[in-house]
């Protein structure tokens, strides 16, 4: 099978993974790789007919991933030159003098030895960040849901947060602190109106309407930063 995807004269990546999974999935990542997952019967020829069916997404998608790195320094922050907090871009740099994982100045993070170790103790030290929009959220689902909702923080690969209406269990990735507050509002009450309607539709998406006016603004600005995801 081919291991590249041609467009505009260059040549992307191209891995395709086989799974036990019912149809083909496309995705492309931060650093412009097309992830072409199949069913594990799945012929090649098949395989390229959908990915090249879908060639006029793929080259949207490219042309979005490139336009959004520049713009938001995601290459930067995949090799640790930057990050984010609060929503806010900082440049990292190395401090060997520090006595602290970390340290943070006038836009730049000072960090000591492994900058993804420093990156972890920082995300670590500002759970309370997203902890903080978690209770503000609670009180406005109060009147609205029945169990009570309880919070996990942890690394996710591929999503900013998930529900169990079942249990009450919220769990939302410990990324959401390089976010601006209002995405992480956006997370949480998405996550919370679940706890209502388990699933997404019609009433679902009235009531995120109703209680969060800009959630589509929100939705469609959270897409940006999926890169965030894919740093260790």
């Amino acid at each position: 099978m081919k291991n590249s995807f041609k467009f505009q004269d260059k040549e992307y990546p191209l891995i395709v993974t086989r799974k036990k999974t019912k149809r083909i999935v496309i995705r492309v990542n931060p650093r412009g790789t097309i992830l072409l997952s199949c069913p594990l019967s799945c012929p090649e020829g098949t395989a390229l007919t959908f990915l090249e069916r879908s060639r006029a997404w793929v080259e949207k998608t490219i042309r979005a991933q490139e336009e959004n790195a520049e713009r938001l320094g995601v290459f930067s922050c995949l090799d640790y030159r930057s990050t984010y907090l609060y929503g806010n871009q900082y440049r990292l740099e190395e401090g060997k003098e520090l006595g602290t994982a970390y340290e943070i100045r006038e836009g730049v993070i000072l960090y000591k030895g492994n900058p993804a170790a420093a990156l972890e103790q920082l995300r670590r030290d500002n759970f309370w960040y997203i902890e903080k929009e978690f209770l503000e959220t609670y009180k406005r689902f109060s009147g609205l849901i029945k169990q009570k909702p309880f919070l996990t923080i942890r690394k996710m690969k591929s999503r900013w947060g998930s529900c169990n209406h079942r249990t009450g269990r919220i769990t939302v990735n410990r990324a959401l602190v390089h976010l601006d507050s209002r995405l992480v509002r956006f997370v949480m009450y998405h996550e919370f109106a679940h706890l209502v309607h388990p699933n997404h539709g019609r009433a679902f998406k009235s009531l995120l309407g109703k209680l969060l006016p800009e959630y589509k603004t929100n939705e469609k600005e959270l897409k940006n930063y999926v890169f965030l995801l894919q740093i260790e």
